[in-house]
């Protein structure tokens, strides 16, 4: 069952978000921490065993949910872990859900997009660069995939220029 991250909580979901993520994929540790604060940002936690196992950062947009991060501790991976979380995730929205990925050109890349693909996702042809997220970082390229249905472009430039002015700047 997924729960809202308690402040005690921080330090292993960010522990897990470190080993998770590239570096230019997240914030540092005190712009992150800052994002608790946010009224339309959400961390939902799983924990199995008295140990933080995945979560969900989330965006709450006026017609969608962002779904910035999403991860399974290594030690709980390939078990369907992740599916599970991810419908049960699914099921506590009523909007769109909207995810980046890397561009599924290599073999890791490629699993990540056919895992989401599996759970309903659709692989949109819509992108951008993902501005650094703090100096001494660098941009990301993504695309955007989506769920229950495919992205339209009037949905895609909705939720980049919502995504670029809330989460970005």
């Amino acid at each position: 069952m997924l729960t809202i991250l308690q402040e005690e909580q921080f330090e292993s979901f960010y522990q897990l978000m470190e080993d998770s993520f590239p570096r230019d994929e997240y914030r540092p540790y005190q712009t992150q921490r800052a994002l608790l604060s946010h009224p339309n940002y959400q961390i939902y936690v799983y924990e199995k065993d008295h140990e933080l196992a995945a979560f969900f950062a989330a965006w709450e947009g006026p017609d969608f949910i962002f779904l910035e991060h999403f991860a399974v501790k290594e030690s709980f991976r390939n078990g369907g872990l992740g599916s599970k979380l991810l419908q049960e995730f699914l099921m506590q929205h009523e909007k769109p859900v909207v995810i980046e990925i890397e561009p599924p050109e290599g073999e890791i890349e490629k699993r990540r997009a056919d895992f989401y693909e599996r759970n309903g996702f659709s692989l949109s042809q819509w992108g951008y660069v993902q501005p650094a997220l703090a100096k001494g970082q660098s941009s990301v390229a993504l695309v955007l995939m989506s769920y229950p249905a495919p992205l339209q472009e009037q949905a895609y430039q909705s939720f980049k220029n919502w995504v670029f002015k809330h989460v970005y700047s």
